[in-house]
């Protein structure tokens, strides 16, 4: 039955687009309280944390955070000097894609 790669294809879409799609219908009517709504909003930002600091701590498969074993540290450092100080995901980007380039140039 799996053999067919258009009934697999399908499965994987069906199995993606469901867990999506069926709470937004069922609870689309429905209204969710201030405090519900105010405790979701924290979700994305909390998900996106996690994947920044495993990436940023774990470095060849152990935590890590000595900054000569691991050079994601210091662009992380530089980046979130340069989120504060301009609020602009353009220049937060492009410093760190800057910084972890030439940490990889130099060690």
């Amino acid at each position: 039955m799996f053999d067919n790669p258009i009934v697999l294809i399908s499965g994987m879409a069906l199995v993606t687009f469901l867990p999506r799609f069926l709470p937004l219908l069922l609870l689309s009517k429905k209204e969710i309280s201030p405090s519900l709504s105010r405790w979701m909003s924290f979700i994305p930002v909390s998900i996106f944390a996690a994947l920044v600091a495993s990436d940023i701590f774990f470095w060849e498969e152990s935590f890590n955070i000595n900054p000569l074993d691991n050079i994601k540290l210091l662009p992380s450092v530089l980046v979130i000097l340069i989120a504060l100080k301009t609020k602009s995901l353009l220049w937060s980007m492009t410093a760190g894609v800057g910084a972890i380039t030439v940490m990889w140039l130099v060690f």
